[in-house]
């Protein structure tokens, strides 16, 4: 279920997969491209034209480094009915959320944020018109491949969570590839959510300590609320899943230290003015600040998660205790 790759392959190695139930197969990582509707390579002049990463940097954040959000959830809603809206189709509202995505991953990225993780595509999703989907999928093995060398080049490592046992083999070895190449990057993380259910994840979780029960494993009664975290596929330090970083503690881009508690989010972003979860890392945003914006994401900018940032930081986070 999870892609994070770690140790010393190169991208044309092998890679561990997970299936979602602790085993581990390998399958040869390639580098493909794949654009609507053919599989073409990507132009370096054209891909650099369309790349906001040469972009000037963004104004300092007014935030002090203690009161940013480790990690950043984001529920990036809204394409389809800014598409709406400009009388556009709805693939060119996908495609204007990939460049809000690239760039407020660049600006996460400069303000000093350690993990941002998107929901990219929902086991829901599935049900969509098989057209939208199969846009979606191309569009996803796409940006994979096309924003792969920038990403690399600012130190940010790729992570993907989810059912990858759905997707293609193509859009499966761009992920893989994509966490292989960028898997010693240590400024900041990009967690993609892709065929990903919060529930469905905590199904796979119970199934797989049932299992170790029924073996003789472990006993029911010393199942704890860690063992299951350890085995949702947002977790990318181990426990059935694959590994990053040094068991799941290392030092973030801002000296702090980090531990598996890194994989629950500080702050959740959803945009397009609805506020509910909608099936995204139930279990872990247990304590997550939430934050919702009528913005539709195409227009989410660097001045709409500045805002966001700073409206964290006027927060009060108590969990469960009185504050002072």
């Amino acid at each position: 279920r999870a892609s994070c790759e770690t140790g010393g392959s190169t991208p044309s190695d092998d890679a561990l997969v997970s299936d979602g139930t602790g085993a581990s197969s390998r399958v040869s990582v390639v580098a493909t491209s794949t654009s609507s509707p053919s599989s073409t390579s990507v132009d370096p002049t054209e891909k650099e034209k369309a790349s906001s990463w040469k972009s000037s940097q963004p104004r300092a954040l007014g935030v002090p480094t203690n009161q940013l959000p480790s990690h950043v959830a984001i529920i990036m809603d809204g394409n389809a009915r800014w598409a709406n809206e400009n009388g556009l189709p709805i693939n060119l509202g996908h495609e204007k959320g990939v460049e809000a995505l690239r760039t407020v991953t660049r600006c996460a990225s400069a303000w000093g944020v350690d993990v941002v993780t998107v929901y990219a595509f929902s086991h829901e999703n599935w049900k969509r018109s098989k057209h939208e989907v199969s846009f979606l999928m191309k569009l996803l093995e796409k940006t994979l491949m096309d924003e792969l060398f920038d990403l690399n080049e600012q130190g940010i490592k790729i992570c993907v969570m989810g059912d990858l046992g759905m997707v293609s083999d193509t859009l499966r070895t761009a992920a893989k590839n994509a966490a292989a190449t960028t898997k010693n990057n240590k400024n900041m993380r990009l967690n993609v959510a892709l065929s990903y259910g919060a529930r469905q994840d905590l199904v796979q979780a119970a199934r797989s300590l049932a299992l170790d029960a029924a073996a003789g494993h472990i006993a029911a009664e010393d199942i704890t609320e860690e063992m299951i975290a350890e085995r949702l596929s947002s977790n990318f330090s181990g426990g059935g899943y694959d590994e990053i970083g040094t068991g799941g503690v290392g030092t973030s881009s801002a000296g702090k230290k980090k531990t598996a508690a890194s994989r629950e989010p500080d702050l959740l972003i959803r945009t397009s003015g609805e506020q509910r979860l909608s099936n995204f890392m139930l279990w872990e945003c247990a304590y997550t600040e939430l934050y919702f914006t009528e913005t539709l994401w195409p227009e989410f900018g660097e001045e709409s998660l500045r805002h966001a940032l700073e409206t964290y930081a006027s927060r009060q986070r108590r969990f469960g205790v009185r504050g002072e």
